[in-house]
C-alpha cells in the first residue's frame, strides 16, 4: 500500500469512526424512546431493555450504515478538495481513477462485512433481540405450542393436513398425509384420528391407509395402530411466522421450498432473499453518488454539496423501497427488486464520476 492510499484511508476512517459513534447513540436512544411506552406500561427491568436495545443495534446500523459511509466520504474528501490537496495529487501525476481507488475499496470492504453479517450473525442477533422483546418485557409466550389447521409440506413430497398440534406434548389430531411420487401423482393416503411422536418416530392411531397403483386401483388397509416412516418432528410441522429480516440466508430459502411445495406464493421471501445481497452493496453506490458531490464541494460549499449527496440518496431510498414494494405484492421478479436501485443510481453515478473528471 502507497503512502498516499494510506493517508487517503486515514482521512477516510476517522470521519467514519466518529459518524458511526454519533448514529449509534441516535439509534439506541431513539429506539428507546420509540419504546418507551410499551417498557413502562410493562415494568420491564433494566437490564432487559439494555440487552434488548443493544441486540437491536445490528439490524439499525446495518441498515442506516451507508449514510454513515456517505458522511464519512463527504468529511474527508470534500476537505481534501478544498485545501487543495486533490489537485496537487493530480497535478503530480496521479490519475483521479487512483484517488478514488482507496475510497471504493473502502466502500467494498465495507459492504462485504455487512453483507457477511446480513446473510449469517445479525438475523440471528434480530431474532434474540425480539425473543427477549415478547418473552422478557411484554410477558409473551415465545413460541405457541398448539396449532390448529395446519397444512404443511414434508421432505419426500408428503403433504401433512392436520386438525391440531401440540408441538410440547408431540401430539396430533384427525391427520391426512398424502404421499406423492416425482411426477406429483398421488402414491398412498393416511388417515388417522391421532398422532405420536416418541423415540424418533410417530405412531398413528385409529385409522385407515390407502395404497395406489399406476392403474388407479387401490388397497384400503383400517388399523388401531401403525407407524409411519416419517422424517418430520412435531416443531417441522409448524409454520412459524417469522419476519424475513429475523432469518438467515439459508432459513430464507427453506421458507421459499416450504411456500413453493404448499403452492403459496412466496414473493416477499423471494425478495428478502435477494435484498439479504443488495443491500450491503449500497455502501458502494453511495461512494460512488458522493465523490462528484465532494470534487464539487469546492465551487458550492459544504453545505449545499452535503444537502445535495443526501438528496440522492434518500432518493435512492424511495426507489429502493417502490421497487421493493412491487417486488413483493408479485408485481416483479425477486432479484429485479433488489438489484434495480443499485444498477440504476450505479449507472448515474458512474456518469457523474466520468463528467467529474473531464472537469
Amino acid at each position: 500500500m502507497k503512502i498516499v492510499d494510506r493517508y487517503l484511508i486515514s482521512q477516510f476512517l476517522k470521519p467514519l469512526a466518529a459518524t458511526g459513534t454519533i448514529f449509534t447513540i441516535l439509534v439506541f436512544v431513539g429506539r428507546y424512546f420509540d419504546r418507551m411506552g410499551i417498557f413502562n406500561n410493562f415494568h420491564a427491568h433494566v437490564r432487559d431493555i439494555i440487552v434488548y436495545l443493544v441486540l437491536s443495534l445490528p439490524y439499525w446500523l446495518n441498515t442506516i450504515f451507508p449514510v454513515v459511509t456517505l458522511l464519512a466520504l463527504m468529511f474527508s474528501l470534500g476537505p481534501l478538495q478544498q485545501r487543495g490537496e486533490i489537485t496537487a495529487m493530480r497535478s503530480a501525476g496521479i490519475s483521479s481513477v487512483r484517488l478514488y481507488a482507496p475510497f471504493l475499496a473502502m466502500g467494498v470492504l465495507i459492504s462485504l462485512i455487512s453483507l457477511v453479517g446480513g446473510l449469517i450473525f445479525i438475523p440471528s442477533i434480530s431474532s434474540k433481540a425480539n425473543v427477549i422483546y415478547r418473552h422478557n418485557i411484554k410477558q409473551q409466550e415465545i413460541f405457541n405450542n398448539r396449532r390448529d389447521h395446519i397444512i404443511a409440506a414434508g421432505r419426500n413430497h408428503q403433504r401433512f393436513t392436520i386438525g391440531s398440534l401440540d408441538t410440547k406434548t408431540g401430539t396430533m389430531k384427525d391427520i391426512v398425509i398424502d404421499q406423492f411420487d416425482d411426477q406429483m401423482h398421488l402414491v398412498n393416503t393416511l388417515s388417522s384420528q391421532q398422532g405420536q411422536y416418541k423415540d424418533d418416530q410417530w405412531t398413528f392411531s385409529r385409522g385407515s391407509f390407502i395404497q395406489f397403483d399406476t392403474n388407479g386401483h387401490y388397497q384400503e388397509e383400517h388399523f388401531q395402530e401403525k407407524v409411519l416412516n416419517i422424517h418430520e418432528k412435531p416443531e417441522d410441522l409448524v409454520y412459524e411466522d417469522r419476519k424475513p429480516d429475523d432469518m438467515t440466508h439459508g432459513e430464507i430459502r427453506r421458507r421459499i421450498r416450504q411456500l413453493h411445495e404448499l403452492g403459496i406464493p412466496a414473493f416477499r421471501e423471494e425478495v428478502a432473499l435477494h435484498l439479504q445481497v443488495a443491500l450491503p452493496f449500497a455502501n458502494v453506490v453511495v461512494i460512488l453518488l458522493g465523490i462528484p458531490f465532494a470534487l464539487g464541494s469546492l465551487h458550492k460549499g459544504n453545505v449545499q454539496t452535503i444537502a445535495y449527496a443526501f438528496g440522492a440518496t434518500f432518493l435512492y431510498w424511495g426507489i429502493a423501497s417502490i421497487f421493493q414494494s412491487y417486488g413483493e405484492q408479485g408485481f416483479l421478479p425477486g432479484w429485479v427488486a433488489a438489484w434495480a436501485p443499485n444498477c440504476i443510481f450505479g449507472t448515474l453515478a458512474v456518469w457523474m464520476l466520468q463528467r467529474t473528471t473531464k472537469i
